[in-house]
């Protein structure tokens, strides 16, 4: 049976209950219509959101107006390699682009990492309070994935400012101006790197062939702004969100203070519960169905993950927390599935533990602030709009 819904992900006032609603409408109707955004069919359940994410030929990644599009819209006509590709030309890049995202690359930075993390926290100790989004789960990743692209020292910290801006505008003008600045600077590195290539990320993008052509600048405009956004957004709610499940659950927090080898575990199952990439957008391809639902050519679908991981017919237990939860045959979604699964995992699992290894070292007795009212966000992104925190002054 197909039900209408009006659910609208990018709705502020979804955030707070955001789970509560997705797992109502999946009990009721895993695969349904919203009437929201111009139509789209929202995709709750655990069996048809993986079946979605691994039928390229019935779903393509490109879709108008969800998931990429909604979070690079200064470019909104070009497609963006990898990201936005499925079959063979997505392989192909993602060939050309794994080395830089193996368990090998990742464990590379974590001295950067913990580095930058530092002299974050070194700024942060003296004040006895502040917002940890703002000043510090949003200060490192974006200064990690630059490195990864190749950029200098200086680069990265103007990457850091303009992309903080850029998320973090409050209108729409501020965030096309501040957009125009950023993908200008985007444009004058990609030039850069097709007259002088190097060994890195940036390069390797620039420099890559796939189906005998040189990829244009719109489009690796497009794809290094993806690549930020999925390098820095995700990363720093993800941040977020891991600490404020420590904050406010003081006996989990102390037992992973006291045995950092715990936080790899806490992690995933953070992912699990709550992953950062809140949903993703597919396009059907063909007339198809999916779950019971009849899908035409154009039909626009949303995939929320932290729904699927909370499918009751897969986890009994999935709106909790468990530390030590059992692995089990049917793995969480929390990094995706099928072509597109995360490709910068690895990369991110080591930044959310290091950042949280020494949050924890440096102010250990970090609490919320008294009456502190915490908002989560949800869309594209899940995270945690600030984090108002105190400590003892040291």
């Amino acid at each position: 049976m197909t039900l209408a819904w009006g659910f609208n992900h990018l709705d502020p006032a979804v955030a707070q209950t955001a789970y509560e609603t997705l797992g109502a409408i999946r009990r009721g109707c895993p695969v349904a219509r919203s009437g929201e955004l111009d139509g789209f069919v929202l995709v709750t359940g655990y069996d048809e959101i993986r079946e979605a994410a691994q039928a390229p030929e019935r779903f393509s990644a490109y879709v108008d107006g969800l998931g990429a599009s909604a979070v690079v819209t200064e470019l909104r006509e070009a497609v963006a390699p990898m990201f936005e590709t499925d079959a063979e030309h997505h392989h192909q890049w993602r060939r050309a682009l794994a080395t830089f995202f193996t368990p090998a690359a990742a464990a590379a930075q974590q001295q950067y990492v913990r580095a930058i993390c530092r002299e974050t926290l070194q700024e942060l100790i003296p004040r006895g309070a502040g917002d940890l989004v703002a000043g510090y789960t949003q200060q490192v990743p974006p200064l990690v994935i630059g490195r990864v692209l190749g950029l200098g020292e200086l680069e990265r910290a103007w990457l850091s400012e303009h992309v903080r801006a850029l998320y973090g505008a409050q209108t729409l003008t501020d965030t096309q101006q501040i957009g125009r600045v950023y993908a200008d600077f985007l444009l004058e590195q990609i030039r850069d790197r097709r007259a002088h290539p190097g060994s890195d990320l940036l390069s390797c993008m620039v420099t890559t062939d796939v189906d005998g052509r040189t990829t244009g600048e719109d489009e690796l405009v497009k794809m290094t702004m993806l690549m930020v956004a999925a390098g820095h957004l995700t990363t720093a709610d993800a941040c977020a969100t891991a600490t404020l499940q420590l904050l406010e659950h003081p006996a989990l927090r102390e037992l992973v203070a006291a045995d950092s080898g715990l936080l790899e575990a806490f992690v995933e199952e953070l992912v699990r519960h709550e992953p950062a990439v809140a949903a993703t957008g597919r396009t059907a391809t063909t007339d198809t169905y999916l779950g019971r639902m009849p899908l035409s050519p154009g039909d626009r679908l949303l995939l929320a993950w932290g729904s699927a991981n909370r499918d009751e017919r897969h986890f009994a237990d999935g709106d909790v927390f468990r530390l030590h939860r059992e692995r089990t045959p049917t793995p969480h979604l929390g990094w995706g599935a099928g072509e597109h699964r995360c490709l910068g995992r690895h990369m991110a699992r080591v930044e959310v533990r290091v950042m949280l290894e020494e949050l924890l070292r440096a102010v250990p007795d970090v609490r919320l602030q008294p009456h502190a009212n915490v908002r989560r966000t949800f869309g594209v992104i899940r995270g945690v709009a600030a984090l108002p925190v105190q400590w003892s002054h040291r």
